[in-house]
């Protein structure tokens, strides 16, 4: 009976799963999401093994909560390859193990990583729907979803046409920034950093039509990132190109584009970048079509594929 109930997991292994649940979260930027995805779905098979053994309760809860977090980072990277289908079977199966740690702020985040999906995928009502649902499950929980939901609302709000609530939603995003503490907004895995909250900022203004306040916000959250941090940095240079679209600028943002994704790394040329390069190309007048640096951009995109989703 002792041995029954007694784990056989040291804490210093427990600590070991919680510390590369975390690394993995700072990975995503770095290392191409195929390799993130392997790794933490061979972790998760190692980590059903012990869930499905009987563990003490505190035992059981941290070990459910690393789950959640491997499960989010591999919804990180299928969304990042541009698989958001399994992305959400992936996502739900860490609210299903979130449920069990009582964590508030451990299921919001995994609801606002779920948004993500559907605002860079084509469907911002559905974006916000979820965003909102985060914020609200975050609560009063000073937490970094309580910041990071409210911005995604903000903008896919002003994608929706709703400028001015997409501002006074941008508004409540910055005031529960400001709330939270530097273990928070240190943390690029499941925090939510300065650099985030000016690019997201500047993300709403190029979508509401404010060049000026947009190009200032992108460019300090761009020198604000490392040259190794490619996802988050391919983004806001695309929002950058989006600006020079709505300037009128259309052949350099296309120009700029190129060269963006020249000269990404193979493993980072993703779903996600490839969407929103779809994106600047759609936002481009009919005048603009028939430009040689818009002809070219878009032969690259329909020639760009995407890698395979295990890595070598």
């Amino acid at each position: 009976m002792t041995s029954i109930l007694a784990t056989p997991i040291a804490e210093t292994t427990i600590e070991q799963w919680e510390r590369q649940a975390a690394e993995y979260g700072h990975a995503y930027q770095i290392t191409p999401p195929a390799g993130i995805l392997a790794s933490s779905i061979s972790d998760l098979l190692e980590l059903r093994e012990l869930l499905e053994q009987r563990q003490p309760t505190d035992v059981r809860a941290r070990l459910c909560r690393i789950a959640a977090q491997l499960a989010g980072t591999a919804g990180i990277a299928l969304v990042a390859l541009g698989e958001h289908r399994e992305a959400r079977q992936w996502y739900h199966l860490g609210q299903l193990l979130a449920e069990e740690t009582g964590d508030r702020a451990l299921r919001a985040w995994l609801l606002a990583r779920e948004a993500v999906i559907p605002f860079y995928f084509g469907a911002p009502a559905a974006a916000l729907a979820l965003a909102e649902r985060a914020r609200l499950v975050a609560g009063s929980t000073v937490c970094a979803t309580a910041a990071w939901a409210p911005s995604l609302e903000a903008r896919a709000l002003a994608r929706m046409g709703r400028k001015r609530e997409a501002r006074d939603t941008m508004g409540l995003a910055e005031r529960a920034f400001a709330r939270l503490g530097a273990a928070d907004t240190s943390d690029t895995a499941y925090g939510y950093t300065e650099r985030q909250l000016i690019w997201h900022g500047g993300s709403m203004w190029t979508t509401i039509g404010d060049t000026r306040r947009a190009r200032a916000a992108l460019q300090a959250a761009h020198d604000l990132y490392s040259v190794e941090e490619h996802l988050d940095r391919a983004l806001i240079a695309m929002d950058e190109a989006t600006c020079l679209v709505g300037a009128g600028e259309i052949a350099v943002a296309c120009r700029e584009t190129e060269m963006l994704l020249l000269g990404l790394p193979s493993g980072h040329r993703t779903g996600i970048v490839i969407s929103r390069a779809r994106d600047l190309l759609a936002a481009i007048p009919p005048r603009g079509a028939a430009l040689p640096a818009v002809r070219d951009l878009r032969e690259m995109v329909e020639n760009c594929g995407r890698p395979e989703l295990t890595a070598g």
